[in-house]
């Protein structure tokens, strides 16, 4: 090893910083491609998704607190649906942040989307 490197060792158990964290890679959707987050018989556009989150438009509704449970349909636009249980994270002015904290978002389903966008919208993407 030379001067210029820099190892980083963790024991066991030990976190490491939040930039260090790998996160889950978001989809961001163009208003036009936008899923739709179903919930108590009302419908709300998603901004992004990733395997265990979303984040949506809660505008022209009561917006819930953070950490308030949440269950309801993710519509994706090509069809594909999926049953959430979630926790809200957090709630930042029409945004509401979801953490889904029981089932993840179907890998499959996750790239189909991101391979619609990369061919429909290459610069989005």
């Amino acid at each position: 090893m030379n001067n210029n490197e820099v190892v980083l060792r963790l024991d066991k158990g030990e976190i490491p910083a939040e930039s260090e964290r790998r996160q889950d890679h978001r989809i961001r959707y163009p208003k036009a491609e936008r899923p739709t987050f179903l919930h108590e018989a009302k419908s709300f556009p998603v901004i992004d998704v990733s395997a265990h989150g979303v984040r949506y438009l809660g505008s022209g509704s009561p917006l819930p607190t953070p950490y308030t449970a949440m269950n309801g349909i993710l519509r994706f636009r090509r069809g594909a649906q999926v049953n959430i249980e979630a926790m809200v994270l957090r709630v930042h002015k029409e945004e509401v942040v979801l953490h889904l904290h029981k089932r993840e978002i179907p890998f499959a389903v996750l790239l189909d989307e991101q391979r619609y966008l990369h061919q429909h919208y290459p610069v989005w993407s």
